[in-house]
């Protein structure tokens, strides 16, 4: 039986994801939780909150050192720090710590097409098989793939939807499902696992809020906003062609980060979950673990009524 987890660090605590997995970690009071950060960060945290400042790199030497007397590390790092992923895990086998909480949040990491398709799923499967090979005697490992970041696609304009212009952008039918989940609840299945190691030790993880289509979060924003259909303008676009597109975009800006491969990037991400070949309705392959970590299922009509009212 894995002797419990209760000193918690957690690397990334701000940014999109990282205060979600914060308060939920920390709402549990079997947890002690502290927060390692970089001495250059301008992020807050709660009040009473540990912080461990390191220098900016995460440097080897002072992330084994923070990591010393931690039970579990939980990673969520932004893309200017994700090439330091390989080095925090070493990092925590070093310092002693049983459990690793990868930053792989997303799309379905076992789906062979999507890893052809998109680059960052390509980095993802690579990213578990790293720890898979790393696994050993009181260390161990859990990824979670909880779909796209449902609340944050809404207010970020990513799904295609233009809220006060009432204007949508629909992939093909927009009847293709995939899973999805609240930032806040992929934040409880960081504490659903660290408070179930034996259940979650070196596997995959699946969580989701629910199995929604484009059309369904048409229907709830227009609900949301008292704006019935007849009133938005909605244009559709193919899949294949967006997907193509957006290769050819990532082809010609070679390996310079330029704002047309970002959004190409984006374009994939979003390909990745509207095609029943990439596995991303995790319901439909029977690879959810709602609840084994005793997660229930939200409804969309009230998190986009939620969402919608927040963004005023």
């Amino acid at each position: 039986m894995a002797s419990p987890l209760r000193n918690i660090a957690i690397v990334g605590a701000s940014g999109r994801l990282g205060p979600f997995i914060l308060k939920a970690v920390q709402d549990d009071p079997a947890f002690n939780v502290t927060v390692i950060t970089r001495h250059n960060s301008p992020a807050t945290f709660p009040a009473g909150t540990k912080v461990v400042k390191v220098s900016d790199g995460y440097p080897d030497e002072e992330m084994v050192e923070a990591f010393k007397g931690q039970d579990a590390v939980v990673l969520s790092l932004g893309f200017q720090a994700e090439h330091r992923h390989s080095a925090l895990v070493h990092a925590s086998i070093k310092a002693g710590v049983k459990r690793l909480v990868a930053s792989a949040y997303g799309a379905n990491d076992s789906n062979e097409a999507v890893q052809k398709m998109f680059p960052i799923a390509a980095r993802k499967a690579a990213m578990v098989k790293e720890l898979k090979s790393l696994e050993k005697p009181g260390w161990s490992w859990t990824a979670i793939c909880c779909g796209l970041f449902f609340d944050f696609c809404i207010t970020s304009g990513f799904f295609g939807f233009n809220i006060p212009a009432h204007s949508a952008r629909i992939w093909d039918s927009g009847s293709a499902k995939f899973s999805a989940t609240t930032r806040a609840s992929i934040g409880l299945s960081v504490a659903r696992v660290l408070a179930r190691p034996a259940q979650t030790a070196n596997r995959s993880v699946y969580v989701s809020s629910f199995e929604v289509c484009m059309n369904d979060v048409l229907g709830a924003l227009q609900k949301a906003t008292g704006v019935p259909a007849p009133a938005w303008s909605v244009t559709h676009v193919d899949t294949d062609e967006q997907i193509a597109a957006a290769n050819q975009e990532l082809q010609a800006s070679g390996s310079t980060m330029s704002m047309g491969k970002m959004m190409a990037m984006g374009k994939l991400a979003l390909a990745s979950n509207l095609k029943e070949e990439y596995g991303a309705d995790f319901e439909k392959l029977g690879l959810l673990d709602n609840g084994l970590l005793g997660m229930e299922k939200e409804d969309v009509d009230a998190v986009v009524a939620g969402v919608v009212k927040a963004m005023g």
